[in-house]
């Protein structure tokens, strides 16, 4: 008589195989000497507890499970490379990757409807965006400089996001939502022209916040995406990202009189 449990159990252990493949990478974010010490008894000890939890809870205990493991070991691995990353460019690409791959983990394990292809883009968006970061922040002592960087990367990387699923005018099909590839492109270009100073980009960045602004505008005046998209729902994202845009600038702006008050740095 056959075993009822066997395909179940075999389903059990093709998932803790993987689970236990993933966790053995994502332990290279540990420093060399620490994961030769301690590695196989933190792989053997995540095996057991991935079975322990799909004996209990199935699929939704696997799940609870990577949630708590992936936030302690990244929350470990970037506390342990904290005076390293700010020093050494390959590290910080690391440091990018592994956030990407968490980031990414949440979906795939809350089994979405998703393609291959958008795990890519997203992956793509999101590594994209943290490299910049680290490029063009790591060098900047100050938190000002470094914020205004991270509000004007996260306000773009969601305007290409909000495009791709939704659309801010009608749906994501409509070609009306490429005039936000205006929008960054004005973005793109004062920073290349500002040299990534603080004052030029502070003027970068309005500039962009114009154009974000005058997107609207546009799309009010002619009707665009009346059809699947109000007026107020246009208005009140245009708004979200105007006040990023502008918040990025006088963070910038900020950011510059420091510089000017202090001197520059050597």
């Amino acid at each position: 008589m056959a075993d009822p449990g066997g395909p179940s159990r075999g389903g059990h252990e093709r998932a803790v195989g993987t689970s236990e493949w993933v966790y053995r990478s994502l332990l290279r974010a540990y420093p060399r000497g620490l994961r030769e010490e301690y590695g196989e008894e933190m792989a053997r000890c995540f095996r057991d507890l991935c079975r322990e939890r799909l004996e209990v809870g199935g699929g939704l205990g696997l799940a609870a499970l990577w949630a708590h493991i992936l936030t302690e070991l990244l929350c470990t691995a970037l506390k342990e490379r904290s005076t390293t990353l700010d020093r050494n460019t390959y590290r910080s690409v690391v440091g990018v990757a592994l956030a990407t791959a968490f980031i990414l983990l949440l979906p795939l394990l809350a089994a979405p409807a998703w393609s291959l292809a958008d795990f890519v883009v997203a992956g793509a968006l999101i590594f994209g965006t943290g490299l910049t970061y680290v490029l063009v922040a790591r060098k900047a002592g100050k938190i000002a400089y470094r914020a205004a960087v991270g509000v004007a990367l996260a306000a773009a990387l969601l305007l290409v996001w909000i495009n791709l699923a939704v659309g801010v005018i009608g749906s994501e099909d409509d070609p009306a939502n490429l005039m936000y590839v205006g929008v960054l492109f004005v973005g793109i270009v004062g920073a290349i022209v500002s040299r990534l100073r603080p004052d030029g980009m502070a003027r970068a960045l309005l500039a962009t916040a114009l154009a974000q602004a005058s997107v609207a505008g546009i799309a009010l005046l002619f009707g665009l995406g009346s059809e699947q998209s109000r007026p107020a729902e246009i208005l009140g994202v245009s708004g979200l990202f105007v006040a990023l845009f502008v918040g990025s600038a006088l963070l910038f702006r900020h950011a510059g009189r420091e510089r000017t008050a202090t001197g520059p740095e050597g």
